[in-house]
């Protein structure tokens, strides 16, 4: 089928370890000249702006190679710029470091210039989950995370979670993520509010007033079921699991579990999660 709209996840999909894939950019930059709307979508929690000026340096350059870039702190931030939290109360404190680039800027992108206050714990109507970390660096399990999370619960915080993803690639490992934290804390009993894949409303802001129009016609890209194919599945959109380099690639070599088309298959129904319409080991290949 020839889609109009193509929205890519990044990390994973266009940008691994090694850096921007440079079949990737080729592509990108085709599917432009062939008139196709392409749309980057990204669970990264600081601003399109900042997201757009980190990959340009890369080499990934918007109206060459892609329309438009939207991150789940874009999509946060306007949601809080609207007065749109569904939360209680103008205080909140940061859980994990609140700026992963500027760890001494305490207060995150996504309540600069609200109405919204920093303060102590305890004083806190809510949390922000900012970048899992414990003294400034990463880790990889998230136990090491239970006891500051049993004191959210203890104060019954709600966490506020701007980026989904379970997992980065970090210095050749995968470290802990918010979205892990966020669902840590769910499994405890605490609240969560959510912004980014995979809920299907960062895809209907990704192609703004043009989506009854183009909805049947568009592809949702990404390598991870839970984010990027689920919210293609919820806003009714086709999609395509990429695999290497990627995360569902990741998580199976993690669970022992050889890339065959069978393993795949049973996989994809362990997790309950997202279902892909394809799947390719690379989509630019």
């Amino acid at each position: 089928m020839a889609y109009d709209v193509v929205m890519f996840d990044i990390y994973g999909v266009i940008n691994t370890k090694e850096g921007i894939i440079p079949q990737a950019l080729e592509i990108l930059k085709k599917l432009k000249q062939l008139g196709k709307k392409v749309y980057l979508v990204s669970n990264a929690s600081n601003l399109a702006a900042h997201s757009e000026a980190r990959y340009a340096k890369k080499g990934l350059l918007k109206g060459e190679h892609y329309d438009d870039i939207v991150t789940s702190g874009q999509f946060a931030y306007e949601q809080i710029q609207e007065e749109k939290l569904p939360l209680n109360g103008r205080k909140y404190c940061v859980f994990g470091t609140a700026n992963f680039k500027r760890p001494d800027d305490l207060i995150p992108d996504i309540l600069k210039n609200s109405s919204y206050e920093l303060c102590d714990i305890n004083e806190a109507d809510f949390a922000y989950c900012g970048v899992p970390q414990i003294d400034g660096k990463d880790r990889t399990e998230i136990y090491d995370f239970l006891p500051e999370l049993m004191k959210l619960l203890q104060l019954d915080i709600p966490l506020v979670v701007a980026n989904p993803d379970e997992v980065a690639s970090e210095d050749g490992r995968f470290v802990i993520r918010q979205g892990a934290i966020c669902i840590a804390y769910e499994k405890l009993g605490g609240k969560t509010v959510v912004y980014g894949k995979p809920d299907a409303r960062i895809l209907g802001r990704t192609i703004g007033g043009n989506a009854n129009k183009m909805m049947l016609n568009a592809l949702m890209v990404g390598d991870t079921l839970r984010t990027d194919i689920l919210a293609g599945n919820r806003f009714g959109v086709d999609t395509c699991l990429t695999l290497k380099g990627g995360v569902t690639e990741e998580m199976m070599k993690r669970n022992g579990m050889e890339i065959t088309e069978e393993n795949l298959r049973k996989y994809i129904s362990d997790q309950n999660s997202g279902v892909p319409t394809y799947v390719v080991n690379s989509i630019w290949e």
